[in-house]
């Protein structure tokens, strides 16, 4: 009797083991590692895809060039549609293994496709079960397609490159979950990093380089209406609060030669103020450097002397977030420096009366710059290398 209540117990339990009967071999997937979208000739989307070589993978020589013969690790392959789902079913039927881009960490939008709109492309993405919430979004200048076609010469894939110039914080990042809370944020404002190609060297072969970014594309809603600088990003990045081992260059009033100082790290404080019915913001930044090159005269170790620096970094980053006032709050009116959800946290029921209002009151928000700035060392050396002591600047 035991021994039947026994088997029947066992007999139950084999109904809810998991088999494998419905797996997908990994033979039979086509590994997407990015993905763009181009407006086509008769406002269709072209979706293009960069799928991994699986035998290019372990070869030697040049990664994904082709130098000395190395294969390439990558190839693109395209789909034209009304929208993605319906470019990405015409891709399909070109390529013979299952497209699976759960592994896919770039996304890259045509500058045509970013002024007419994402909303709809953008809907995709965050509602398909396969693109991660951290893959990285961009705008490219041109032809979205033409960075996918690269083979970069030391990197495997043109979005590795990305990949990594994204981690080491070059420029804007945004992720697709950053993006999400932007489009639905109190502003209603958002910033993707662009994308453009560095021209390749003379000893190169076609399309060996790589993509990288500079600057950024302002959006209003779902739409770029205008781009910024590099320059004027890295002020943004100040102002959020971004700032991780920057690199900071300026001039000493009265004295010839640049100071460089590495790592720069900062704390950003946003503080604003609702008075007399005027809306302020007060900028509050507390930043430190090390010295790592000098090319003035002055001795950085004489505390007058290092003082002095300290002010002219000072100045330099109040300068970078001026220019970036100018641009983002003043020129394009377009709030992606968080002073809406500032606001919001400090007076929520002002905010409230207010919000409809934002896009008239945020170029007239009174914007104060405070800056306290200092430098931790000044590297393996006292006095300026390179010059003889006696025209050293001791004071």
């Amino acid at each position: 009797m035991k021994i039947g209540i026994k088997f029947c117990i066992l007999l139950s339990l084999l109904v809810f083991l998991e088999g494998c009967w419905d797996r997908t071999e990994l033979n039979d997937l086509a590994l997407v590692t990015a993905m763009s979208f181009d407006k086509g000739e008769h406002n269709e989307i072209i979706t293009t895809v960069q799928i991994v070589i699986p035998q290019n993978q372990g070869s030697g020589g040049a990664s994904g060039g082709v130098s000395g013969g190395a294969p390439h690790k990558t190839t693109i392959r395209s789909g034209t549609g009304v929208n993605i789902s319906d470019s990405l079913s015409k891709l399909q039927q070109k390529t013979p293994r299952k497209l699976f881009w759960g592994q896919c960490k770039i996304f890259i939008f045509s500058e045509d496709i970013a002024k007419a709109g994402i909303r709809d492309e953008f809907d995709f993405l965050a509602r398909h079960p396969q693109p991660r919430e951290r893959a990285n979004i961009f705008v490219s200048k041109g032809k979205a397609a033409q960075a996918l076609e690269l083979f970069p010469p030391i990197e495997n894939s043109s979005s590795e490159v990305l990949q990594k110039l994204t981690d080491f914080k070059i420029g804007y990042k945004v992720t697709l979950q950053e993006l999400s809370k932007m489009l639905k944020g109190e502003a209603g404002a958002a910033a993707i990093p662009i994308v453009l190609i560095l021209p390749k060297a003379e000893s190169a072969e076609p399309f060996q380089t790589i993509p990288y970014v500079m600057g950024t594309a302002l959006f209003k809603k779902d739409k770029m209406i205008s781009q910024i600088s590099g320059k004027t990003t890295h002020g943004v990045k100040w102002i959020l609060n971004e700032v991780d081992e920057f690199t900071v260059t300026f001039e000493v009033a009265g004295n010839e030669g640049l100071v460089s100082l590495k790592p720069v790290k900062a704390k950003v404080k946003l503080l604003p103020q609702i008075v007399d019915g005027k809306w302020k913001m007060k900028i509050k930044v507390k930043a430190t450097g090390s010295l790592i090159q000098n090319g003035t005269e002055m001795d950085s170790t004489n505390p007058g002397l290092l003082t002095k620096m300290e002010k002219a970094f000072g100045q330099d980053i109040k300068l970078r977030i001026e220019q970036a006032l100018i641009e983002v709050q003043q020129k394009n009116k377009t709030d992606i420096l968080g002073f809406a959800e500032a606001f919001h946290r400090k007076f929520p029921q002002q905010w409230e009366k207010n919000k409809e209002r934002w896009d008239e009151l945020f170029p007239g928000v009174e914007v104060s710059i405070d800056v306290a700035a200092s430098i931790l060392r000044s590297g393996l050396i006292n006095a300026p290398g390179g010059i003889p002591e006696d025209e050293v600047v001791a004071k």
